[in-house]
């Protein structure tokens, strides 16, 4: 790992999650444990190699650790520690930033559902604790519950929720920029159980990617 060599708290932070991909390792894991093949793909781009580097570097900073999941699963997997979830204000400072002094997208760049479901992790939210819920899109589950009045959101089906619903990627992508109300995204939502609880959810989704006015 390079060092700066600064008695500078940003520096220091730089010194562990400053080179090129860490970040956005980071923010892979933000929804729950990932396998490494999981990166890979929610990282189109980066070198198999450099993967691996940035993982043990990662391990080795206390910011991420490898474990196995219990059986039948039984699968090694790659989660944030306590030192790695203290970054999620980091990134959603820089996400906020990036909406409005980032350069604009290009055309052909990538765009995941994750990606986006990333930026709802400690929204503020009117779901009821007690009650969840789970969003599929496409093939992908995100489960959702609320803490202390902040979602929280997981890259996995729910246990028992109150409702499912579906949303289609481009309507879900809509809804987070503002682009759709969330009384518009949950019309073209299927939605099988409480729809009070989808519409707390989907409220909590509205205009997460949004250029702040």
């Amino acid at each position: 790992m390079k060092r700066y060599g600064q008695q500078c708290s940003i520096a220091r932070a730089l010194d562990v999650v400053g080179e090129r991909w860490s970040l956005l390792v980071v923010r892979e894991l933000t929804l729950g444990p990932r396998r490494h093949r999981d990166l890979a793909a929610g990282l189109p781009g980066i070198p198999s190699n450099l993967l691996a580097a940035r993982l043990k570097e990662l391990q080795a900073a206390g910011v991420i650790v490898r474990r196995t999941l219990p059986p039948p699963a039984s699968v090694p997997v790659y989660e944030l520690t306590e030192s790695g979830r203290a970054l999620g204000g980091v990134l959603g400072e820089l996400r906020t930033w990036g909406l409005a002094h980032g350069p604009e997208s290009a055309e052909g760049d990538t765009l995941q559902t994750a990606w986006v479901m990333a930026a709802a992790v400690d929204r503020v939210t009117t779901l009821p604790e007690g009650l969840s819920g789970e969003l599929r899109v496409d093939e992908e589950f995100y489960s959702f519950a609320a803490h202390d009045g902040v979602l929280g959101v997981r890259s996995e089906p729910a246990h028992a929720p109150d409702v499912v619903f579906r949303l289609e990627p481009d309507v879900l992508y809509d809804l987070a920029t503002g682009d759709v109300t969330a009384a518009a995204a949950l019309r073209q939502a299927t939605v099988d159980g409480d729809a009070a609880v989808a519409r707390h959810v989907v409220k909590s989704l509205a205009g997460m990617l949004s250029p702040s006015p």
